[in-house]
């Protein structure tokens, strides 16, 4: 067992003592994994330190899926049953397939990459199967079908471009290099060895060197190809951070492309959220209390708060299960605090988790 300042906790960490506010309020029980949220609510009362056991790698223990009976008539139960979904899975995987095919046509053989083939396949994506559900609606569903980065990239191609349009960029041939950037960010990792890739374990530290040379494999590879400049750069890009805490070369804010800095946060984002060979996906309110534990320098925050607000806002109407194992619906969401929306509970009283923080969202339902 160790102190540690909650600053320097991270989410997964087991607690070796239970957490009660000032108010005699139990936020956690001893022995569990502390979550992000409830890191969140530590702070609201001022509390510095916590108990957490001597695990390095008690991260990995993170699970916060619904448990097996929370099916049927759910909101996500709707959508994948849905006719809109099934037209949306189709158009998503055809894209998924066909980048992979050039991708590897292009490294292998050297062909010229497609990009009006994929953009043709994401236009279809967007403007055919996006309707009535909702588009991020639909992307939290389809993470259940593959983690393949290939997928992934097909994920990042299109929340950037979600985002692009919160952003306020409304040219089409702009967003159309913004999904682009997102499309190719990660084609460095053809060229890393499969077995690295899908390791279940912690990568060893020449695993993760080899791993993080994927950014400069990437921006290599697309070095000569005849695509916009800030295509090559978000491949290169997209692990840096505002505060130059990123690589491969520890840039700063200014010398990181704006669309660089779309595609580290929604790359971030995919990642946290979809499912993997070594975890489970986190709720997406989850990953907002991340974002917003996280140094505010690492991320522009004008892009962030844009983002996880957007985020936030488009699971109004969406069902929840809270850490008590009671169900509900969001209905507001809290501009201040974001992983803390009112809650309309199965018995119709309201629950504000803002004022509620011995509660949180355990996933969305």
């Amino acid at each position: 067992m160790r102190q540690v300042d909650v600053a320097e906790i991270k989410p997964g960490m087991i607690l070796a003592e239970k957490i009660i506010s000032p108010r005699g309020q139990l936020l956690a029980e001893a022995g569990t994994a502390i979550t992000a949220q409830q890191l969140l609510h530590v702070s609201y009362y001022g509390i510095k330190t916590l108990s957490v056991q001597d695990e390095d790698d008690a991260i990995e223990k993170y699970d916060l899926e619904a448990p097996d009976e929370f099916i049927g008539e759910t909101q996500s139960w709707r959508i994948l049953n849905s006719k809109e979904f099934e037209e949306f899975k189709r158009a998503y995987i055809k894209c998924s397939d066909q980048l992979e095919e050039i991708i590897k046509d292009f490294v292998k053989k050297q062909t010229q990459l497609d990009d009006e083939k994929l953009l043709e396949d994401i236009h279809s994506v967007f403007e055919e199967h996006s309707t009535g559900l909702g588009i991020m609606a639909m992307m939290l569903n389809i993470q259940e079908i593959d983690t393949s980065t290939y997928k992934h990239s097909v994920n990042v191609a299109i929340i950037s471009r979600v985002c692009g349009g919160w952003l306020g960029i409304t040219d089409k041939k702009e967003l159309d290099v913004l999904t682009m950037c997102g499309l190719y960010h990660d084609i460095g990792k053809s060229l890393v060895p499969q077995k690295i890739l899908t390791k279940k374990g912690p990568l060893t530290a020449e695993e993760y060197g080899r791993m993080a040379e994927h950014p400069l494999l990437g921006y290599n590879l697309l070095s000569d190809a005849k695509i916009d400049r800030r295509i090559k750069l978000a491949a290169l890009q997209h692990h840096e951070r505002n505060d130059g805490s990123g690589y491969p070369y520890g840039l700063t804010k200014d010398f990181i492309s704006y669309y660089s800095k779309i595609v580290a946060i929604t790359d971030v984002y995919d990642a946290m959220t979809a499912d993997r060979c070594y975890r489970a996906g986190i709720c997406p309110f989850e990953v907002i209390a991340q974002f917003q534990r996280k140094d505010p320098s690492k991320y522009d925050q004008n892009v962030l708060q844009v983002f996880l607000k957007n985020i936030a806002e488009s699971y109004i109407g969406t069902g929840v299960l809270l850490s008590d194992n009671s169900r509900g619906i969001i209905t507001m969401i809290n501009e201040k605090a974001l992983a803390s929306p009112l809650v309309k509970l199965d018995d119709g009283t309201f629950i504000d988790l803002k004022e509620r923080n011995d509660l949180f969202i355990r996933a969305c339902i």
